[in-house]
């Protein structure tokens, strides 16, 4: 068994440092690509009870998400198969496995079904999710030794040929007491992020090919203050590993001039002065709202209602209509 994978922007924090990125850390960026996480996969011992044949299981699991902990969490993953390419069953049946400390077996402790969420461009790409609830903590480590994983079982054929049979196919996650990123019913982080108030141009602060200026009227403060709902976005359309920040800014942007009157709307760019870095160059600084808001990927969507705390949160893209109902149980919650 593995652990999980660090996320960009943890070799992000790497290289803030100056010291090289180790292989590991390149590792993790192709996982967050996911149509490349065969090499981040998981390895089973002999005694899990997931055999699979010589070479590995012919599809592999990778789970994107960064903060998992006790309680309902919305996990999303990506199957692909051994030639890097997705895997898009009809149904994926997920279970959360909790193996004690040097067992062999493990105890299924939740059970679930996935749906698939398509991503842009065009719903060629995208993942699946389930909201699963871990009722202990399970990170391998410290006090927390027991170990989570997410099982997903659905039918598969290796080729056209071959009968379609039933595949199971396990990760490791780690699963600690306490969520890092704001949760659900947590205040939102003040965080003083810049506006078209305070830059002379909007390139400086986003790394959108056309920054759009309703989503920098507010800093995540002012929006958080504003006595109405709010939706804030760390991405960093430039210089995604995934190439889903344009997009879900784009989306914002739509929901911006949907809701103006009804919510506040945020784009924060993940990195400092955007317009200068190097595309070649991995060196880059992050700004300081992704640390007060303990973010170790991106993208990621908060949902604030109008008392300042996080209603919604969505780690990776997250489609138009379920960002567009999550906003609007923030604007009507009595409904």
């Amino acid at each position: 068994m593995t652990p999980s994978c660090p996320s960009l922007i943890d070799a992000a924090r790497e290289l803030k440092t100056g010291r090289p990125m180790p292989p590991r850390n390149l590792t993790a960026v192709l996982v967050l690509a996911w149509l490349a996480a065969l090499a981040c996969a998981p390895t089973n011992p002999a005694d899990d009870p997931l055999s699979q044949p010589p070479g590995g299981p012919p599809v592999s699991l990778v789970v994107s998400n960064s903060d998992l902990a006790v309680g309902e969490n919305r996990v999303s993953f990506g199957l692909v198969d051994r030639y890097y390419m997705p895997v898009r069953p009809d149904a994926v049946a997920l279970r959360a496995v909790y193996y004690e400390p040097g067992a062999a077996t493990g105890q299924v402790r939740y059970r679930t079904e996935a749906e698939f969420l398509p991503w842009p461009p065009e719903g060629r790409r995208g993942v699946f999710v389930a909201n699963v609830s871990f009722d202990q903590a399970g990170t391998a480590t410290g006090d927390t030794l027991g170990i989570w994983e997410l099982h997903a079982t659905f039918d598969y054929a290796q080729s056209s040929s071959e009968a379609t049979e039933s595949l199971t196919i396990g990760s490791v996650v780690s699963v600690t007491q306490r969520h890092r990123a704001p949760f659900i019913g947590d205040a939102a982080p003040l965080s003083d992020t810049p506006t078209v108030t305070t830059v002379t141009d909007l390139r400086t602060i986003s790394s959108s090919p056309e920054p759009d200026p309703a989503l920098y009227q507010l800093s995540v403060a002012q929006a958080v203050r504003a006595g109405k709902p709010a939706v804030i976005t760390f991405a960093t359309p430039a210089f995604c590993v995934t190439a889903t920040c344009g997009p879900q800014v784009s989306d914002l942007s739509v929901l911006a001039d949907r809701y103006e009157d009804q919510a506040s709307f945020v784009h924060v760019e993940v990195y400092r002065d955007p317009h200068r870095i190097n595309p070649a160059d991995p060196a880059r600084q992050l700004v300081p709202a992704v640390d007060e808001w303990g973010l170790v990927s991106e993208p990621w969507t908060f949902i604030v209602g109008s008392n300042g705390r996080i209603t919604d949160r969505f780690e990776q893209y997250v489609p138009p209509r379920v960002l567009e109902a999550a906003l609007l149980a923030a604007i009507n919650p009595s409904n």
